[in-house]
């Protein structure tokens, strides 16, 4: 299966940044020759106020409140390091709600 990198792009994610946030993925992303890789935009995670919001699948990773410069972050947890905890903010039970969607092909 193909890891993906799911970035919110609804309305409040989107006035975040969101939008820019999963073009700038994409470009490091193909850029680092990550193939196993496909950032997707997702419709809504539910915690629009915590956004913008990022979900990495299947390792299950849920990154909040996202800026451009978090990115190096982000990209480095994706090749192999470890993840970034401060990004980590969400209520476990939201998290648990999304994977378990995630889990069933949602996508």
């Amino acid at each position: 299966m193909k890891r993906l990198c799911l970035v919110c792009q609804n309305v409040d994610c989107k006035n975040r940044g969101s939008e820019e946030i999963m073009n700038e993925l994409e470009r490091r992303v193909a850029e680092k020759g990550l193939a196993d890789l496909e950032v997707r935009p997702y419709m809504c995670f539910g915690a629009c106020q915590e956004g913008p919001n990022i979900v990495l699948y299947p390792e299950k990773s849920w990154y909040a409140g996202v800026k451009k410069e978090d990115l190096d972050d982000i990209l480095s947890h994706i090749s192999g390091g470890q993840e970034v905890k401060m990004l980590d903010t969400i209520d476990s039970s939201l998290k648990e709600l999304i994977y378990q969607l995630l889990d069933t092909g949602v996508f």
